[in-house]
């Protein structure tokens, strides 16, 4: 069983945990986080020092890193921390859980989570650092570009694509064909029958540009 270390302790960290456990396939250093977090813990696992040190951990033999911060109304952290990781050398595993339902013909990049319950359907190609989250529903031909994150319950149809950084909402439903562009959040519940320009936020029938500030 090969070591890893998880950048980021908050609440989605909790869900990637329980699935690396489940799956027998790591195990699990600690944390990397802000000074202030030092000595916080999860389970049995500390937060053991910050994002400065990975190139101590890296030089003293942990070579996987997986990030364990969410989206964040962004994904730009998730970005850099994705450029800092590469740059040290570690790899990015995918961290699927065992429960998940993954055709055989997924196209996987780099770093991605696929939660509990999920189903990705045949022909999908999902691009590095995603969240594939809780009970989500990927139906087959779907492109899910990077950083992006299918939130818990939310369902897209055959054939749809989702641009880079976009978030799409709880229990929201993309219907087959439709294209989400680049930096867009669609909120939980909406139902989308139509594309999406990039920078938008989409709620209910409700759209707007985005502020990108942060």
């Amino acid at each position: 069983m090969e070591d890893i270390i998880l950048l980021g302790l908050g609440g989605h960290a909790h869900s990637v945990v329980d699935s690396i456990e489940q799956t027998g396939d790591y195990h699990i250093i600690g944390f990397l986080d802000t000074k202030d977090k030092l000595g916080v813990k999860f389970k049995d696992y500390y937060v053991l020092d910050t994002d400065d040190a990975l190139e101590k951990f890296y030089v003293h033999g942990i070579k996987n890193a997986f990030v364990t911060i969410g989206f964040m109304g962004y994904g730009t952290v998730r970005n850099r921390l994705y450029y800092q990781l590469k740059e040290t050398g570690y790899q990015l595993p995918n961290i699927i859980d065992p429960s998940a339902v993954v055709s055989t013909n997924v196209k996987f990049e780099e770093g991605i989570f696929v939660g509990k319950k999920t189903v990705i359907n045949a022909n999908v190609y999902i691009k590095k650092m995603c969240i594939i989250n809780t009970g989500s529903i990927i139906e087959h031909d779907c492109v899910v570009e990077e950083y992006s994150h299918i939130a818990v319950g939310s369902v897209l149809c055959g054939g749809v694509s989702i641009g880079k950084q976009s978030f799409i909402g709880a229990n929201a439903t993309v219907i087959q064909e439709i294209h989400i562009g680049n930096h867009v959040i669609v909120g939980a519940g909406s139902a989308i029958t139509k594309n999406i320009e990039d920078h938008m936020i989409r709620y209910g029938m409700v759209e707007k540009m985005r502020d990108l500030e942060g």
